[in-house]
């Protein structure tokens, strides 16, 4: 995985660490002047603090190694699908399993995060590493149209460059060609290999 995306995936860990507890409670006492609920306040903030606490723990667990954290962390994604830090929870789960070559969990977890993520950003990045595994899986159609579809501008750089290499493995050097050459224009910092691959297919 290159440090650019690394990158990505911690401003939004840190951003959520440091602002979310209050874009939380900002919308929790929206509704509550509106609607005068206070009861979803409460219950609202303190689940969202449960899952704060779960994404700390679970995460530690992972990188740690611990023997029940892989289930543990697959159980909180998949009963917390649309927050926030079940959606962080699983961009390390993903990488941790992707790392000990488990591609299926690593598939699962991240579609997770594509399906039910509300953030753009969020959902994008989990397109790319999705994209990905599934070459990894040689499942190379399923790939190209999580790429191919619109993205933030701030992942169009990576997104071309995965279409040229899927597009390039698949025989269609002039598409490849294309999508190599937009990931250029996207003056976003990509793999190191990006130019080397386009002068492949020039001289092919």
């Amino acid at each position: 995985m290159d440090n650019t995306e690394e990158q990505q995936v911690e401003r939004l860990k840190e951003f959520w660490k440091e602002h979310g507890k209050g874009i939380v409670a900002g919308v929790v006492i929206g509704f509550g002047l509106f609607y005068g609920w206070r009861y979803y306040d409460q219950h609202t903030l303190e689940t969202q603090e449960r899952a704060s606490a779960n994404y700390e723990q679970l995460t530690s667990g992972l990188s740690e190694g611990s023997e029940n954290a892989v289930l543990e962390a697959q159980n909180f994604v998949s009963e917390n699908p649309g927050n926030v830090y079940a959606q962080l929870v699983a961009f390390q789960l993903a990488q941790h399993a992707a790392e000990r070559t488990d591609l299926a969990t690593a598939v699962t977890v991240l579609q997770s995060v594509v399906d039910n993520a509300d953030d753009e950003n969020m959902s994008a990045l989990a397109s790319i590493r999705l994209a990905r595994v599934l070459i990894a899986q040689e499942q190379l159609d399923t790939a190209l149209s999580l790429v191919q579809k619109p993205l933030p501008e701030a992942y169009a750089g990576f997104a071309a460059e995965l279409e040229g290499d899927i597009l390039a493995e698949q025989g269609n050097t002039e598409e490849a060609r294309a999508a190599y050459e937009r990931a250029l224009q996207a003056g976003e910092s990509l793999t190191p290999a990006l130019q080397m691959k386009l002068n492949s297919l020039a001289k092919s």
